[in-house]
């Protein structure tokens, strides 16, 4: 969950800093390559410090709670990918394909539907192309 988000943040020309004990490869390359920063070890408040935006995207839902928590009492906009309701940021699901971006929403309510809508329409354009 969280890799795909900070890459989709680098992208769009954020500075992003992920901290965790452990990152993708693809993360650590990024990092390696100056795209992004990686703090290894476990989140601190103090990580809030100076930031805009926190994304908890972890696999553990009460760790993301927590970091949503920790930002919203430090006046940092939150993201908490595992519940809407605790979020003031939500992300939908995106597909860019062929120099257009297509981006599906179920307002935070479903995000396996939205991952799944927008994973169908890749489908659909996949074979398409094939068609032609």
């Amino acid at each position: 969950m969280g890799p795909r988000k900070a890459l989709t943040l680098v992208h769009a020309r954020a500075r992003v800093t992920v901290v965790a004990p452990t990152v993708t490869e693809e993360l650590a390359a990024g990092a390696a390559a100056g795209r992004l920063r990686w703090i290894e070890g476990p989140f601190h408040d103090a990580h809030l410090e100076g930031v805009f935006l926190a994304v908890a995207a972890t696999n553990d839902a009460a760790l993301n709670a927590a970091l949503a928590a920790a930002a919203e009492r430090a006046g940092v906009l939150a993201c908490d990918a595992s519940s809407a309701e605790s979020s003031q940021v939500i992300f939908g699901a995106l597909l860019e394909l062929d120099g257009a971006t297509v981006a599906v929403f179920t307002d935070g309510r479903d995000p396996a539907r939205s991952r799944d809508t927008r994973d169908r329409i890749a489908a659909c354009l996949a074979a398409d192309r094939k068609r032609r």
